[in-house]
């Protein structure tokens, strides 16, 4: 009983301590309020923004994106990446490779079903891939070469081979020693024994029809004519 009476008086106490304590500091409440406030400024200054600042640059979160959309396989992550960080050192590099990726989507579905509106969506492709190529060779010298092969080759996947063999020509004799012209070197031994299919609108059966010799009739040695025909019953 003694010690809870203790315990009770010390409690009293404390409560006194303290409501005298808040009589004392209440005409000090408005400072005080303003001196805690100043001290949070003080730290977000001294320790939270320094801790900010050290995080990971803008070039740095830049190589990140890009590696990202690079490894991806896919097309949206390096629109993203265009999108969020156009002044990146990677941007020329990434154009680049979104066009191929386009122009690969659309060799991808070369052979879906006619009925699908597949015709116009590839040319909205093979229109963006163009523009991120001619991009890449009026804006970065180091990369034009690379830029001319891919026009190129989108020419040609278009259907104008003349067009896109004088263009890969173009990039072998002004870039000789490139690594784009080793490319085209390639695709022109490719094409050099590549000829145009002829394509008819006659059915096959009637033109294997027509192509088809009739019977004939052979002559033996003496002169004397074999029918052919089998003899009747």
């Amino acid at each position: 009983m003694k010690s809870a009476r203790r315990h009770e008086l010390q409690t009293n106490e404390l409560a006194d301590l303290l409501g005298r304590l808040i009589l004392i500091l209440k005409p000090w409440a408005r400072p005080i309020a303003y001196a805690a406030l100043v001290v949070a400024a003080l730290v977000f200054v001294l320790v939270v923004l320094p801790a900010i600042r050290s995080g990971p640059s803008l070039a740095e979160r830049a190589a990140m994106a890009y590696s990202v959309a690079q490894n991806t396989g896919q097309t949206q992550p390096l629109h993203d990446f265009l999108k969020d960080y156009p002044e990146a050192s990677q941007v020329q590099v990434a154009r680049l490779l979104l066009a191929e990726r386009l122009r690969a989507e659309v060799l991808s579905g070369a052979d879906e079903a006619a009925d699908r509106p597949a015709g116009d969506r590839a040319a909205r492709l093979l229109d963006e891939a163009r523009d991120l190529y001619e991009q890449v060779a009026q804006s970065a010298d180091d990369f034009e070469p690379w830029a001319r092969t891919g026009l190129a080759l989108l020419a040609i996947q278009e259907g104008d081979l003349e067009k896109g063999k004088t263009a890969l020509q173009e990039v072998v004799a002004k870039w000789p020693q490139s690594v784009a012209a080793a490319q085209a070197r390639v695709h022109l031994e490719a094409l050099a024994g590549y000829q145009p299919v002829e394509f008819s609108n006659e059915p096959v059966g009637a033109r294997e029809k027509t192509e088809m010799p009739g019977p004939t009739e052979e002559k033996p040695a003496g002169g004397k004519k074999v029918d052919l025909q089998p003899p009747e019953g």
